[in-house]
């Protein structure tokens, strides 16, 4: 059991901490934004698109490609997939591309399965959050990890960081058939820790993050502004957020 605070909040009898993954311990504008533009050079490609759009394209699917950064209401970071393929699909129409959701999904995965293989390279770790894991881990505290990811694309994240040892499991989407605002893989997760909801909180960087603690009757949620989202959006969800992880001390 821990107690988490800083110099604002404190949140106490904690027995059990989800961690969002992007944005949170792994530096999200790094690798999803590296990602994004390898897509839209996919689209571009299959569609005979000019090259002229690519850098239209990648500010409207959420990512600024000269500031390799993404871009603070997304879509990419702050929807599911299967949402931003949707936007990408109606995103087209402006090109005259008439093209289906089935279609835009192929295009999306052969380039993910292709970037895989390259990730380590893209991989890096949110500042102090691999300290602060490393320091939960030698407190009675367990750890999951709950992300909108696949599951073996998180597994493999955290061997690449080399956190794998710290965390229990990981509920990744394909894990659980209803998306975080939901708050059912949170309850998952409680039940396969075998701990209580109300001894039990999230930490992420984004609104689904509050949403999915709340849901689930958490006992709360921490979050930072590590990811796509200023601290001060961050506090119209809750009080206890934080900068980083620097900022959370554990007791």
């Amino acid at each position: 059991m821990v107690t988490l605070h800083t110099n604002n909040w404190s949140i106490e009898d904690i027995d059990a901490i989800l961690f969002d993954k992007d944005g949170t311990f792994q530096h999200d504008h790094t690798y999803w934004g590296k990602l994004a533009e390898c897509r839209i050079q996919a689209l571009i490609e299959y569609f005979n698109l000019s090259q002229d759009s690519f850098n239209d394209l990648c500010f409207a699917i959420g990512h600024n490609p000269i500031e390799c950064k993404l871009i603070k209401n997304g879509p990419v970071g702050t929807l599911s997939k299967n949402e931003v393929v949707e936007f990408m699909v109606n995103e087209l129409k402006k090109y005259n591309i008439e093209t289906n959701f089935e279609t835009v999904t192929e295009i999306f995965d052969k380039v993910h399965d292709k970037f895989t293989s390259e990730m380590a390279k893209y991989v890096k770790f949110v500042e102090y959050s691999n300290e602060f894991i490393k320091e939960l881990s030698k407190k009675d505290v367990k750890l999951a990890v709950v992300t909108s990811d696949s599951h073996l694309h998180a597994v493999e994240v955290l061997k690449i960081l080399k956190l794998d040892k710290y965390f229990e499991f990981v509920i990744g989407k394909d894990d659980c058939i209803k998306d975080k605002k939901t708050g059912e893989p949170a309850l998952l997760a409680v039940q396969k820790l075998n701990v209580n909801k109300d001894k039990t909180i999230v930490i992420g960087d984004a609104l689904m993050d509050f949403q999915m603690a709340d849901k689930a009757g958490l006992k709360g949620a921490v979050l930072v502004s590590t990811g796509q989202i200023d601290i001060e959006d961050l506090r119209k969800c809750t009080h206890t957020v934080a900068k980083n992880l620097g900022e959370v001390k554990i007791k």
